[in-house]
């Protein structure tokens, strides 16, 4: 739903108790607006695996985690992401983030899909988004109040999907997995450096 087709105004009650809308002056709709980036960020599994992106046949693109050296993280191979903070309009818990990578001179942006796949699609970034989830936005937030690297990415597309990585035969892929409240699953945490 677009913010452009539902206007929301703040409500107060008066001294009389009715309830009064008041003046929606300054008010804005909730979107997501980008603030800022940062880049050459790499995200690594609790393996201490690296996230890689590669073309693949026919614009398929691949993720998978892999153990690099720092010598194999050169710029452009895919393991580079730039994560685009936005501001959020809303109460989220956390903060609203995209992510992009460069791979041989094309920019891929991260996708989760209806069916809680994740896909890097070629294409930039937005400024702005105008829908209160997105098929680009995660929610960032913390694992631990000491540990300032690690992180879980919760889709806003679908909550209580996380990014994850899953072993799939003798590859670890990125994928969205639900969240179990009841148990620690360390397979949704991130360390991004």
């Amino acid at each position: 739903m677009s913010c452009k087709e539902i206007r929301m105004f703040a409500a107060i009650f008066g001294q009389d108790f009715h309830l009064y809308f008041a003046d929606d002056e300054g008010l804005e709709c909730d979107y997501w607006k980008k603030e800022c980036a940062v880049q050459h960020q790499i995200f690594r599994n609790i393996f201490n695996q690296v996230l890689l992106v590669r073309p693949g046949p026919e614009n398929a693109v691949t993720n998978v985690f892999e153990p690099m050296t720092e010598q194999e993280l050169t710029y452009g191979c895919g393991v580079h992401f730039t994560i685009h903070y936005y501001k959020d309009y809303t109460l989220e818990v956390g903060l609203p983030v995209a992510f992009s990578v460069e791979v041989e001179n094309k920019t891929y942006c991260m996708c989760c899909t209806q069916d809680n796949t994740v896909q890097f699609m070629e294409k930039e970034v937005p400024r702005e988004i105008q829908e209160d989830r997105s098929d680009i936005i995660f929610i960032q937030k913390s694992v631990s109040p000491t540990d300032t690297k690690a992180f879980k990415f919760e889709s806003s597309q679908n909550p209580g999907y996380f990014l994850a990585f899953e072993k799939v035969e003798n590859l670890s892929k990125l994928i969205l997995k639900r969240e179990n409240e009841d148990q620690v699953d360390e397979s949704i945490y991130m360390t991004v450096s």
